[in-house]
């Protein structure tokens, strides 16, 4: 049975709060009234050191009076240890508790074990059994913690905080020993920046929005219309509700579209995208495509994200997978942010309240720029040490051109050649690559030549590609040692993009997890994080000391890993996402 004293007055934590105070580790965890920190409250806060009773705080009865205390106890050197840290982390801050580095977050720590011999379930009990072979109970979880706490709830509450200490004990040495000490500071001091995104949110403007709504069904329609026009119109039968809806034709069958298209005389096998390209000047193609994009806009974003808002916030609140990728990219859902399509039309929906602004930055180049480092490409470094547009340079290398000559059609397809390239993909690949994803047509005869000139122009990025062919690693290595074990056959692109695109990632989780702390004197906070670029809201008259601490946060994150390649964030102040 694990010892605990239960806190139900402010004075009473008083007592403890010296001991709190001159300990190493404090172990902390929290029971809610539910999962939700904008609806429901935190209940208890448990406190757990060595050779002390488990201090299971009453927070009905101990705040607000005792959040001063509270916050005194948090704001030490000691290592605060949490199993899921964010969950935690976001109830806090809902009741104005806040935690300084460092921290250990278990559950982050067991992520980063997976490949190094630990369990594939991260929750407490996986964990405690695995490395401390115990069992232990999570039932009580479960139960009601708004109503008067029966001694089994409390002895849960208490060895659920108590079990953290000799469970951190038994994972540092794991970690030391597959040299993940690095990463796990980054993962630790990152997941204090991710609980306050989430908590925060991002404030979505609805009529905006279903203006938007309204103007991509009209085009769904349209193309409809026009594949119809082509193809013949469908019979129509009535509902049991009076409306009337087509029948026999379904231009979200493959199948019959390529039927359709093979009437036409496009044989093709598939419909995808990258196959369809190489017809867009046909009007079926053309208005399938169409069809296609505003069907997915509408089912992907328009038709759920207005039902996502918080009824009490009025913001929308995604959440952040933050190992959500081997590489160690989050990931992002309900909903993802992150998949918001870059028009403006869609971003500039997500704006600021009155009298604040959105200050948006992003990474310049990052992936080259860490492929530089990793190569040790001389060319690519010293062309950013000079401040040298890489695209620019690159455009004029594989064509001939002098790069003041080179024209913004030339710079997009360069764009396409150093982000497909340095990760190894073919002439055929390139090709595709960059009439898919930039626009920009290409034969294969030329994508054949720029990727020969590139590996000419780019002779580190060859051999760092040809070092991998010769002799490929079963493990890779991002730039804060974050590991990952590489399937027996998995090829170049694979062996070139965890590392680059992890080294990526190892960049911005290092610039969240200072940004934190520069934040506390002033009105801003983050609201949003998609892939390499932090958002944040901030007040209006503090926008320009707001940007200038994002700039130099992010560009002093870069500099933490990239010792030879300079690092660069834009950054932008608006009304709106739209601005960036």
């Amino acid at each position: 049975m694990t010892e605990y004293v239960l806190i139900r007055d402010g004075s009473d934590l008083k007592k403890y709060e010296k001991s709190i105070e001159a300990a190493s580790v404090v172990a902390v965890d929290t029971e809610t009234t539910g999962l939700d920190p904008h609806r429901d409250t935190i209940r208890l806060i448990q406190l757990a050191v060595p050779r002390m009773p488990v201090l299971i705080v009453d927070c009905q009865r101990v705040l607000p009076e005792g959040l001063s205390t509270i916050n005194r106890m948090l704001a030490t050197k000691a290592v605060k240890i949490f199993q899921n840290a964010k969950f935690d982390l976001k109830f806090l801050q809902q009741s104005g508790v806040h935690v300084s580095l460092p921290l250990f977050d278990t559950m982050l720590a067991a992520q980063l074990l997976r490949q190094a011999g630990g369990p594939e379930r991260v929750g407490l009990d996986s964990l405690v059994k695995h490395y401390l072979q115990m069992d232990i109970s999570k039932e009580e979880q479960r139960s009601d913690w708004s109503r008067e706490l029966s001694h089994k709830q409390l002895q849960y509450a208490s060895l659920d905080a108590a079990v953290l200490i000799p469970l951190r004990e038994a994972m540092v040495p794991q970690l030391i020993n597959n040299g993940l000490t690095e990463v796990a500071r980054l993962e630790f001091a990152c997941v204090r920046a991710l609980a306050q995104t989430e908590y925060n949110g991002i404030h979505l403007d609805l009529s905006c929005w279903m203006d938007l709504h309204h103007r991509v069904a009209q085009d769904k329609k349209k193309s409809l219309d026009r594949i119809y026009s082509i193809v013949g119109r469908p019979a129509e039968q009535q509902t049991l509700f009076g409306d009337d809806v087509p029948v026999g034709l379904n231009p979200d069958s493959n199948q019959q579209v390529i039927e359709w298209l093979k009437e036409q005389g496009i044989m093709v096998e598939n419909t995808s995208r990258h196959t369809l390209t190489a017809y867009l000047d046909h009007p079926l193609v053309s208005a399938v495509l169409q069809y296609r994009q505003a069907a997915k806009s509408m089912s992907s974003f328009l038709a759920t994200y207005a039902g996502m808002i918080h009824p009490v916030t009025r913001r929308l609140h995604p959440q952040y997978s933050q190992i959500g990728a081997w590489s160690g990219r989050m990931s992002c859902s309900k909903p993802n942010i992150q998949q918001i399509p870059r028009e403006y039309s869609f971003r500039a929906c997500f704006t600021a309240p009155a009298g604040r602004k959105l200050i948006m930055a992003d990474y310049s180049q990052i992936e080259l720029r860490v492929a530089a480092e990793i190569s040790e490409d001389q060319r690519m470094m010293d062309a950013y040490r000079r401040g040298e547009d890489l695209h620019r340079l690159t455009a004029s290398l594989i064509t001939g051109i002098a790069p003041d000559q080179i024209s913004p059609s030339q710079r997009q397809a360069a764009k396409a050649v150093n982000f497909g390239l340095i990760y190894g993909m073919g002439a055929k690949g390139l090709m595709d690559y960059a009439r898919d994803t930039y626009g920009t047509d290409m034969t294969e005869e030329e994508a054949a030549l720029f990727r020969n000139r590139f590996f000419e122009a780019y002779a580190g990025i060859a051999r760092w590609h040809q070092s991998l062919r010769l002799s490929a690693p079963g493990q890779a290595q991002t730039l804060s040692g974050r590991q990952y074990q590489f399937a027996e056959r998995a090829g170049l692109s694979v062996h070139t993009n965890i590392p680059v695109q992890g080294g990526a990632a190892d960049i911005l989780k290092q610039a969240l997890g200072n940004l934190v702390d520069e934040l506390i004197s002033v009105d801003a906070r983050i609201v949003a994080v998609v892939h390499d670029e932090i958002i944040l809201e901030a007040a209006e008259d503090q926008a320009e000391t707001v940007s200038s601490i994002l700039k130099r946060v992010m560009e002093d994150a870069g500099a933490h890993y990239l010792k030879r390649v300079p690092v660069c964030a834009d950054v932008k102040i608006g009304s709106h996402w739209g601005e960036k």
